[in-house]
């Protein structure tokens, strides 16, 4: 496939820089502020609604409005017992630290682009086991995402006052959900959950550029809307109360919540929201599984993932390249995904726990600061070897046909992940549990012939009964 390379000036990473969050008393020249209150109670909400104050947004799902208010009506929120505290509706901008590459198609798309970020973290055995992330629910908080014949988006919310589409006019986002759900359709590239339900959470304008409130709605409508899994290709350098809070309830409600670690370099603190306990930090790897140099590092990172030239959806059905956390963030959310299809009752916390075990530990033996546990890499192996003991023992109930070795390879045969050699091995323990069934059903029927006491002839027909309607239950 012949591409032709143009540059524009779009960021690859988004991590925004929150404006302090010192006291409102300063800004004594401007007449509004816009302003998070945070309240206690009914009545702490009753007194922001019916203050002077300009509501601009309420929260379903967080203790919360975001309002316009004077000096005095500030003054006079902070000093209601009813109200918990006060947070300046920060501004966040993009960092543009990288730019992303389009690739420009001469001609049909008729072929993948070339993908080295897949084989590392080892996904087309995830496929090979039926596991694409069908049923889950992740909604992109991002620039939203533009439509794209590579990707399926299942909905989305705009969280940005100017426009109430959720479609991308920056960028990012179709970038990040190409890399968590683009089609296996042979041309393109393939995400790592093509059918994942992804979700466009728009929070960033054109230039890459939201505000708290924003960002609030988003992680709102997340929790309302009943996502599995939120990806935040976003960061900050900053703390916020109020953020940190939003994350804790959608953490509480079920949300398993990624984001990226930062772009600062080694040795800076990992951003917010990423630095929360409540959410999966997540740092970036090159070609040969070392750290990529941008990447920010600290406690808080908890897994790694690919993040240096990565080929993604685009704007107007291009596809673009480009580097940075925000794609590694997409890469860890897509296998998540992956693993709660595997096992569709995991909580968050639980698959927290379980991508542990999904990874190949880098760096010092054991969690550390670069990579966190490990490189995220799903484990066929393990599948693997359940499915030859599943399959060993399948074979062992066909040879001897007895209940007990059955029923041993059926529990064997349960606890695999779903997929058409499941189903196969399944089929095969049906096929010789009617054999088993049939041979019962004559040795109750001889040995109530024999005897003929009301008891063997009573065992006898309720083995007959529970035959399928045949030729075997008709015989006997």
């Amino acid at each position: 496939m012949k591409n032709t390379f143009c540059k524009f000036v779009v960021s690859a990473t988004l991590f925004f820089s929150f404006l302090a969050l010192g006291p409102l008393a300063h800004a004594e020249n401007s007449n509004q502020n816009e302003i998070i209150v945070v309240y206690k109670n009914k009545d702490g909400k009753e007194t922001v609604l019916d203050s002077d104050a300009e509501v601009e947004q309420q929260y379903k799902h967080l203790p919360a409005v975001a309002v316009k208010a004077d000096q005095k009506t500030v003054k006079e929120f902070k000093q209601d017992p009813d109200i918990l505290y006060v947070e300046n509706n920060v501004t966040f901008t993009a960092a543009d630290n990288t730019d992303l590459k389009i690739l420009s198609e001469d001609a049909d798309t008729s072929d993948n682009f070339e993908q080295w970020n897949l084989e590392p973290i080892q996904v087309k055995q995830a496929w090979k086991e039926g596991l694409t992330g069908k049923n889950v629910k992740i909604a992109v908080i991002d620039s939203g995402i533009s439509p794209h014949d590579d990707l399926s988006i299942s909905g989305g919310y705009s969280a940005v006052s100017y426009t109430s589409s959720y479609k991308d006019d920056n960028g990012h986002g179709t970038h990040v959900a190409g890399i968590i759900g683009a089609k296996h359709n042979g041309y393109g590239i393939d995400g790592v959950a093509p059918e994942a339900q992804i979700y466009a959470v728009k929070a960033l304008d054109q230039n890459g550029s939201g505000d708290l409130q924003g960002l609030l709605k988003g992680i709102d409508w997340s929790i309302a809307n009943g996502m599995d899994i939120v990806n935040m290709s976003l960061g900050t350098s900053s703390d916020s109360q109020i953020l940190h809070d939003a994350m804790d309830k959608a953490y509480e409600k079920g949300v398993l919540l990624v984001a990226a670690s930062g772009n600062d370099g080694n040795g800076k603190p990992v951003n917010y929201p990423a630095a929360y306990s409540s959410v999966v930090a997540v740092s970036a790897t090159d070609q040969r599984n070392q750290l990529a140099a941008f990447s920010t590092t600290g406690n808080e990172v908890e897994f790694s993932a690919p993040g240096t030239d990565i080929t993604s959806t685009y704007l107007h059905q291009y596809y673009a390249t480009g580097s940075g956390t925000s794609q590694a963030t997409p890469h860890a959310a897509a296998m998540f995904a992956l693993l709660k299809q595997r096992d569709p009752g995991n909580t968050n916390v639980q698959l927290r726990a379980l991508m542990q075990k999904n990874i190949v530990d880098l760096g010092m033996t054991g969690r550390d600061q670069q990579f966190g546990y490990g490189l995220i890499q799903y484990k066929a192996q393990q599948a693997d070897k359940a499915y030859a003991a599943a399959e060993q023992a399948v074979k062992k109930a066909e040879q001897t046909k007895a209940q007990a070795d059955i029923d041993k390879a059926r529990k064997l045969v349960s606890q695999l992940p779903d997929s058409n050699a499941k189903k196969a091995l399944q089929k095969r323990l049906d096929n010789v549990q009617a054999y088993r069934n049939v041979k019962d059903a004559k040795d109750k029927v001889a040995k109530a012939e024999k005897y003929k006491t009301k008891q063997t002839v009573d065992t006898a027909q309720a083995a007959i009964n529970k035959l399928p309607n045949g030729t075997d239950k008709k015989n006997l």
